[in-house]
């Protein structure tokens, strides 16, 4: 940054211009504040040998130099305030907006479910499936896919962001397209590989999730917290034959002695 005046407003480009502003101004405040004090002086002096005209003179020398500390006093609390402001926001004192997620929507919040819906809907017609890789990535049982719904819920407030959002930007636009956007429509195309509305016919009513191995936490929780320098618990039968129905778990061999 240039100087300003006798080299009073300067910085260095590793410093905040912020913080440089605000000591330059404070400097400038004292150097001006010493120079009022020494006229100050000088008047006193002054008066015992010059003229009322010269006194006079004087006076409004030093009223003025008060007037310009008073203003950069006040320049000062400005940005004094302006920095304790911006520290707050950065600190969290004004809650952020929480992001959408349809996997962690409130139970039984109908009208919450709803709103989201009823805004990704038309978007998707609008926006999402005028691009042929998402037309064909979707599948037409994508409503029985939380995740899918899920990926759709964040990409469309992606957009929303980068084309209305206050911080709306080319930036934010280019990084939808060349990355976000794509990267939504590989995942679906991943979670749902030929899956059709008609394979969703018999599972009505069962679980959605169910974590593998889950009634036998304990025994993991033991080996975890005091043994697990050493391989962990050894398979039994029914686990192996729960982890292949679900088609998982599948490198656990049938007997003992193979590699898991």
């Amino acid at each position: 940054m240039e100087r300003e005046g006798r080299g009073l407003m300067r910085y260095d480009d590793d410093k905040d211009p912020g913080t440089a502003a605000l000591a330059a101004v404070a400097g400038l405040a004292r150097s001006v504040d010493a120079l009022t004090r020494d006229v100050a002086a000088m008047k006193t002096g002054l008066q015992q040998t010059a003229s009322k005209t010269a006194v006079a003179r004087l006076n409004d020398t030093v009223a003025s130099l008060g007037n310009t500390v008073a203003a950069f006093e006040d320049l000062l609390t400005r940005i004094t305030t302006s920095r304790a402001d911006t520290g707050s926001r950065r600190s969290g004192a004004e809650s952020p907006e929480r992001v959408r997620s349809w996997l962690g929507m409130p139970v039984r919040d109908v009208g919450a479910v709803h709103n989201v819906l009823s805004e990704l809907l038309p978007w998707m017609e609008c926006i999402y499936l005028r691009y042929a890789t998402d037309v064909e990535s979707l599948p037409p049982c994508w409503l029985w896919h939380p995740e899918i719904v899920e990926e759709l819920l964040w990409l469309m407030d992606a957009w929303t962001g980068a084309y209305e959002g206050p911080e709306a930007s080319n930036k934010l636009v280019g990084d939808w397209h060349d990355r976000q956007r794509p990267g939504v429509a590989r995942r679906i195309g991943e979670y749902a590989p030929s899956c059709d509305v008609l394979k969703h016919r018999d599972s009505a009513g069962q679980p959605a999730v169910v974590v593998p191995l889950a009634a036998d936490a304990d025994e993991f929780v033991t080996w975890w917290a005091d043994d697990r320098d050493a391989n962990g618990p050894e398979p039994t039968p029914e686990q192996i034959k729960a982890g292949r129905h679900r088609g998982g778990l599948t490198a656990v061999p049938d007997t003992a002695g193979g590699q898991r």
